[in-house]
């Protein structure tokens, strides 16, 4: 076995049927994932996510807080991925034991990846505690206040004395307010298990303190980064970012949302105020879309790459002589769902409309159109 994920409370019952006679089993089990993915289950049942979200709030806890879960937490010894979602419930409420199971479980020598969403009140210090932890995803997660001391904290710090640490590759941080200050003390202390200045990937939404915060600690904390991936706000995200702080920035992927008018005008904006990026080769867009029907999407595409902005963004690219090194451009159109609108003849219609618009930056980068496919 090499993945196991009871997410729902109604699974708990025949896992525990089964660790009854198979326990053993658990020593095997590589990637676990606990917890439903809300979003996901409100798009997949809307009646079912209405009843699961009651059951959880009239509870004050995760549906995955009960002794089965914990016995699967103490059982897996060797996992390597692992993603806990607390279904916005706090911390605090959990019993002694489940929470020591949770901290046993980052302390694992075999722990590689792990992404801790939606929860309240979490000890972000418990993190210090992974040892070879090379992935980490923050989703959604509100820090504990200060005046919060508990004895698992200092006791898993104390495990890491000795220990070998981790050298973390890939960071994301999303609506995790607050979480920035003491995720780099962490990440930056000498006894923590893992070490932050290898770091390669970032990825922060721009629309929170978050990652605001984190992109101006770990500039200076992780010069190794090479990809950056931000989620723009339309307000103020150009105002916190300068990708010269970045010595080893190879890849840029900016997320987006826009209006009919100027659909660009954010993107345009940042990257004007951006200091020049030298190594710089790639640039990703991602570019936030909701179609209804076909006539619409085609028609919000076509406008999106007919757009006059698309003349500043050439600007700044080209004629400014700040990305020396760009040479690939990719504009993304998300969700999904207007793929099956995406025919040959209109890509290559787009395609013409995004030459006629900037023909240097075409010229040079030659645009992909894609499609965002979960990945």
């Amino acid at each position: 076995m090499n993945t196991l994920n009871p997410s729902f409370s109604y699974k708990c019952a025949l896992w525990q049927t089964v660790l009854k006679h198979s326990s053993a089993v658990l020593p095997y089990v590589k990637v676990l994932e606990l917890g439903p993915p809300v979003f996901q289950l409100r798009a997949r049942d809307v009646n079912m996510c209405a009843k699961h979200w009651t059951e959880v709030v009239d509870r004050g806890l995760p549906s995955i807080h009960n002794e089965c879960i914990e016995s699967i937490l103490q059982g897996v010894i060797h996992v390597q991925q692992v993603t806990l979602r607390f279904e916005y419930q706090s911390w605090g409420k959990f019993s002694p034991s489940f929470q020591r199971s949770i901290i046993d479980l980052l302390g694992r020598p075999s722990l590689s990846s792990l992404s801790v969403e939606d929860v309240v009140g979490f000890p972000i210090r418990i993190l210090g505690s992974c040892k070879r932890l090379r992935d980490l995803s923050l989703i959604s997660v509100e820090e504990i206040s200060d005046d919060y001391d508990p004895v698992y904290c200092r006791t898993s710090l104390e495990m890491t004395t000795g220990v070998r640490k981790g050298s973390l590759q890939s960071l994301t941080l999303f609506a995790s307010d607050g979480c920035s200050t003491s995720l780099d003390c962490i990440l930056t202390a000498h006894d923590s298990g893992i070490m932050v200045s290898s770091l390669q990937r970032l990825s922060v939404n721009m629309t929170g303190s978050d990652g605001q915060l984190a992109l101006i600690k770990l500039s200076h904390s992780a010069s190794s980064i090479t990809t950056l991936e931000l989620r723009l706000s339309d307000h103020i995200g150009h105002k916190f970012c300068s990708l010269g702080d970045f010595p080893e920035l190879r890849i840029l992927k900016l997320s987006i949302s826009y209006d009919s008018f100027r659909p660009l005008h954010v993107l345009a904006l940042f990257l004007s105020k951006s200091q020049p990026a030298k190594k710089l080769a790639e640039i990703s867009i991602h570019l936030r879309l909701d179609a209804e029907n076909f006539e619409r999407s085609s028609q919000e595409l076509t406008r999106i790459c007919s757009n006059k902005d698309w003349q500043l963004v050439q600007q700044t690219l080209i004629m400014e002589a700040a990305f020396p090194s760009l040479s690939k451009l990719n504009i993304v159109f998300r969700p999904k769902d207007v793929a099956t609108f995406i025919s040959d003849y209109l890509n290559l219609s787009l395609n013409l409309c995004l030459l006629k618009s900037m023909p240097t930056l075409y010229a040079q980068t030659h645009p992909k159109i894609d499609i965002y496919d979960g990945t």
